[in-house]
C-alpha cells in the first residue's frame, strides 16, 4: 500500500518529536525501579496463599502490555508523573473456582506489598498503586496447556454483572509485535540514544526499605530494546500520548492501547522520517475507522498469536454508542495528522505551540529547554547542517566531513524558548 508524503522536509520537526518521545518514556532510573517491583512481585506471590497454584517449570510472572513492547509513556496532564505498567501471574486455576475467585485471591495475596500506597480490585486485574506509577496485575489460567506461545484465560469480574473467562495471550502478542518492528535502523537508533542523554526524565520514586528481589523470573525488556529502537515504536508512543491527552477531557471511552499497538505492528515502517511515520499512522487508522462507519461495520481485531484473543472486545461499544466511539477516535487522529502536516513547514515558534497542544505544555516546556541548550542561535550566525534523511543535526566541526545540508533558519522567540520562570 502506498502512503502519502506531503512533506518537502521534516528535519526540524523530526528532531523536536524525537526529543518529545524521550521525555515521555521511562528513563533508565525509572526502568530500574519498575523492574525491582516486578521482581518483588514473584517473591511476594510465592510467599502468599496463591503459592500452591504456581506450577514449577510451568508458571511464569512477566511484564505485558506497553512495558513489554517498549512503548510505555507518561500519562496525565496535571503533573505528567504517572506510568501505567502491567504484569501477568500464571497459575493453574482449580476447576471448582468461580470466575471471580482468582482476582479475589490475588487481591488478598498482594496485601502489604512493599512500597504500595493503595490496592484496587479492578474488573480484570488488581492494581498496585505506587508514587508515580501503578502496576496492573492479571491472573492467567494456563491449566489447559493450550498449544502456542503461552495462551490461556484471564477473568472478567465486574462489581455488577456476571463474571466470565476471556481467552488471552499476552506473551504471544509481545513476540508478534517485536517481530513486526523493522530492526535495521542503525542511524535512527544512534540518534535516539543521543537524544536520551539530554531528554530522559526520571519520575519514579524508590521507597526507602524496598528490597530488590533476586528471584529467577522473566526479566523486563529494556526501556526501549535495541530491536525496538525503531521509528514505528517511537511514533506509537507519540500517538498514544496525544490520545491520552485528548480523551482525558472527554467522558467517552478511550480505545485500548493494545488496539493501537496491533495497528502499528500491521502498519509497518514508512520511509521518510518520524513525522511522516506519525502522520501516516494516524491518517491510515482514521481512514479505516471512517470506512467502518460508512459501511455499518466495526473493527474486530484478534491477537495474531492466538485468534480467540480479541484485541478490542470492549471497544467500540455496541450500536450507536460504538459509532460515536469510532467517530471520536477518527476525528482525533485526523486532527493530529493535520497538525503534523502544518508543523512540518512552520516556524519553531509555531512548532512549539503545536507540541504544547498535542503532547502537553509541561512536556513542551522541557523540550524547548533541551532544544535551546542544544542550538541557541540567537547570537550564532554560523550555519547549522544536517545529515539528509536522518534529521540529525551536525555540529559545525563535523559539517565538512560528509554530505550535509543547512537546516532552515528559525528564530527562537524569547517567550517560546524561555526558562521555567518566564510567564
Amino acid at each position: 500500500m502506498t502512503h502519502p508524503n506531503p512533506f518537502k522536509t521534516t528535519a526540524t520537526l523530526d528532531e523536536i518529536l524525537l526529543d518529545t518521545a524521550t521525555i515521555i518514556e521511562l528513563s533508565p532510573q525509572d526502568r530500574k525501579i519498575a523492574e525491582n517491583r516486578y521482581r518483588r512481585l514473584k517473591t511476594h506471590i510465592e510467599a502468599s496463599a496463591l503459592a500452591p497454584f504456581l506450577i514449577d517449570g510451568e508458571s511464569l510472572i512477566y511484564a505485558q502490555g506497553s512495558i513489554a513492547t517498549s512503548t510505555t509513556i507518561v500519562r496525565g496532564t496535571d503533573d505528567d508523573e504517572r506510568f501505567d505498567l502491567d504484569a501477568v501471574v500464571e497459575i493453574d486455576v482449580p476447576e471448582d473456582w468461580s470466575a471471580s475467585e482468582p482476582l479475589d485471591r490475588l487481591e488478598k495475596a498482594l496485601q502489604k506489598f512493599p512500597g504500595v500506597l493503595k490496592i484496587i480490585r479492578c474488573t480484570r486485574c488488581v492494581q498496585l498503586q505506587f508514587a508515580s506509577m501503578h502496576m496492573d496485575v492479571t491472573i492467567l489460567d494456563r491449566r489447559a496447556r493450550i498449544m502456542g506461545a503461552r495462551p490461556g484465560e484471564i477473568f472478567h469480574s465486574p462489581d455488577d454483572g456476571k463474571a466470565y473467562r476471556v481467552p488471552s495471550n499476552p506473551w504471544g502478542f509481545t513476540d508478534w509485535f517485536r517481530s513486526k518492528v523493522k530492526p535495521d535502523q542503525r542511524q535512527f537508533v544512534e540518534l535516539l540514544e543521543k537524544r536520551r542523554q539530554t531528554g530522559s526524565k526520571s519520575r519514579l520514586i524508590e521507597v526507602e526499605g524496598e528490597v530488590v528481589a533476586k528471584a529467577d523470573q522473566q526479566d523486563l525488556p529494556a526501556a526501549i530494546p535495541s530491536r525496538l529502537d525503531a521509528q514505528e515504536a517511537v511514533a506509537l508512543k507519540l500517538l498514544k500520548r496525544n490520545l491520552n491527552l485528548h480523551y482525558e477531557r472527554l467522558l467517552v471511552k478511550q480505545p485500548p492501547s493494545i488496539y493501537l499497538t496491533k495497528f502499528t505492528g500491521d502498519f509497518g515502517y514508512i520511509d521518510g522520517g518520524l513525522s511522516t511515520q506519525l502522520y501516516n499512522l494516524a491518517l491510515s487508522l482514521a481512514g479505516i475507522l471512517r470506512g467502518h462507519i460508512a459501511n455499518g461495520t466495526r473493527p474486530e481485531e484478534c491477537n495474531p498469536s492466538y485468534s480467540r484473543d480479541r484485541i478490542n472486545d470492549r471497544w467500540p461499544q455496541q450500536g450507536e454508542a460504538g459509532v460515536e466511539d469510532m467517530k471520536e477516535l477518527a476525528g482525533a487522529l485526523e486532527y493530529l495528522a493535520n497538525r503534523i502536516q502544518e508543523m512540518a513547514s512552520a516556524s519553531l515558534e509555531d512548532i512549539s505551540r503545536g507540541i504544547d497542544e498535542l503532547f502537553g505544555e509541561s512536556i513542551g516546556k522541557i523540550q524547548r529547554r533541551i532544544l535551546k541548550e542544544r542550538y541557541d542561535r540567537r547570537d550564532n550566525v554560523a550555519p547549522i547542517s544536517m545529515r539528509p534523511r536522518s534529521g540529525e543535526i551536525v555540529p559545525p566541526a563535523e559539517s565538512t566531513r560528509e554530505t550535509v545540508r543547512e537546516v532552515p533558519r528559525h528564530r527562537f522567540h524569547p517567550f517560546v524558548m524561555g526558562d521555567d520562570d518566564e510567564d
